[in-house]
């Protein structure tokens, strides 16, 4: 009896540290996990602390080149504005220094060409003047480019351009109306008359654009005397401008 009691307490015993050990083994594992789950939590953390420093770092960086990139937009600007009234200075300067060079040609080509101008008059009195009969100035002062003809009393222009023609009529006791034509076309007109023994004279004036080859002259329209002497005299002038 003592025996099998004493056999059953052992394997009471036995029995119990069996399942002891059971329990230690089903207990393991989840230490295992537990401990794998509370190291896993432990390297998040630190993670995300390394994170949140790195994630300020790159905050910091980005001031700083906002900042540099604020300066840089600034100074462009600046540098934008400085090109802007650099360009309009140009574009004035460009514009100066071509009406300076036209300038410079205008007058180097006027030097260039020949001086064109004509001074003649009559050497005595004229009489029974037809109708637009040309006046013969017999009597050259001036006449640069050799354009008057004082045989025929007609002036043929040398050169295109703009002219001015003046003619001064002197009677005595009668009426003369004269004109200026060119090439036959009356542009000019004038009309001194004048008492018994009184005498009177006119200039006219004409600025007129012809071309090379056109004749000028002055014509009468029917005159009975032309004055023309040491104390009053008919003259024809021209120039171009």
């Amino acid at each position: 009896m003592t025996n099998v009691k004493h056999l059953e307490q052992e394997k009471t015993r036995l029995n119990f540290v069996q399942s002891v050990n059971t329990n230690d083994l089903q207990i393991a594992p989840k230490l295992e996990q537990a401990h794998k789950e509370c190291g896993g939590v432990k390297h998040v953390s630190v993670v995300t602390e390394l994170c949140s420093k790195e994630i300020q770092v790159l905050r910091n960086e980005n001031q700083i080149l906002r900042r540099i990139v604020t300066k840089f937009v600034d100074e462009l600007t600046e540098h934008k504005n400085a090109l802007d009234e650099l360009i309009v200075f140009k574009k004035s300067f460009e514009n100066y220094t071509t009406a300076n060079e036209n300038e410079r040609r205008m007058h180097a080509k006027r030097a260039a060409d020949s001086v064109i101008a004509f001074h003649v008059y009559a050497s005595s009195d004229m009489y029974s003047l037809g109708v637009h009969q040309t006046i013969q100035f017999d009597t050259e002062v001036t006449n640069e480019g050799n354009g008057y003809n004082k045989f025929t009393g007609t002036f043929i222009v040398p050169s295109s351009g703009f002219y001015v023609f003046t003619w001064t009529i002197d009677v005595l006791g009668t009426l003369c109306q004269t004109e200026l034509a060119v090439n036959g076309i009356v542009i000019g007109l004038s009309y001194p008359d004048s008492l018994q023994n009184e005498n009177n004279a006119i200039s006219t004036t004409v600025v007129k654009q012809v071309s090379t080859g056109d004749a000028v002259a002055v014509r009468a329209r029917g005159c009975q005397r032309l004055r023309s002497d040491t104390a009053a005299r008919c003259s024809f002038s021209g120039w171009k401008l």
